[in-house]
């Protein structure tokens, strides 16, 4: 199954159970990492974002069921991932820091990887809901501008925007540890 295309794949999953679950294999094996990625980065609960990541196959799974096509495999399961994401943000009612209180703790000057993307976590939260997502989908998960636009039901344009709007706000709230890190 693997020398499939993701179609061919989608559509093995209405067979029969030996093909299903060959097929179901190879599209995890293909997204998993993604996803997981990208409900990991979303959701600030590991346990939580564990629970969605599973649930998205599930939910996946019974779609394809009923469903014998697919033109985006990709953008099908981002989709499944965030509505699952944005439900659960909703019951938790997750408030976002207003930027004016955004602050960092203070930390050593001998920063190490580790705490250099603790900081770009921190960073990454304090920015809007949907400039983060497309951020999330283009520099964590590697999705195109097209696939990122296809799973958020927008247009180029604004996927574009929002992920140029994104990298800018980024770059605006780490300056000034990145400036302590440098010593400049």
């Amino acid at each position: 199954v693997k020398h499939l295309s993701d179609e061919e794949l989608y559509a093995y999953l209405s067979q029969d159970k030996h093909k299903a679950i060959a097929a179901f294999n190879e599209i995890y094996e293909r997204y998993s990492s993604k996803i997981y990625t990208y409900c990991h980065k979303v959701l600030d609960n590991n346990e939580v974002a564990d629970d969605i990541f599973q649930d998205t196959f599930t939910k996946f799974f019974e779609g394809a069921v009923n469903n014998a096509e697919s033109t985006n495999l990709a953008a099908y399961l981002i989709k499944i991932a965030r509505n699952l994401c944005l439900n659960e943000k909703s019951k938790k009612h997750n408030q976002n820091i207003p930027l004016d209180d955004f602050q960092l703790p203070v930390y050593d000057k001998s920063y190490e990887n580790k705490e250099i993307n603790e900081l770009l976590e921190t960073a990454l939260d304090a920015l809007p809901e949907n400039y983060k997502e497309a951020l999330i989908m283009k520099e964590f998960m590697d999705l195109s501008y097209k696939e990122i636009a296809e799973a958020l039901h927008v247009s180029l344009s604004v996927v574009r925007t929002r992920i140029y709007r994104g990298k800018t706000r980024l770059r605006e709230i780490m300056a000034p540890y990145i400036k302590d890190l440098t010593g400049n």
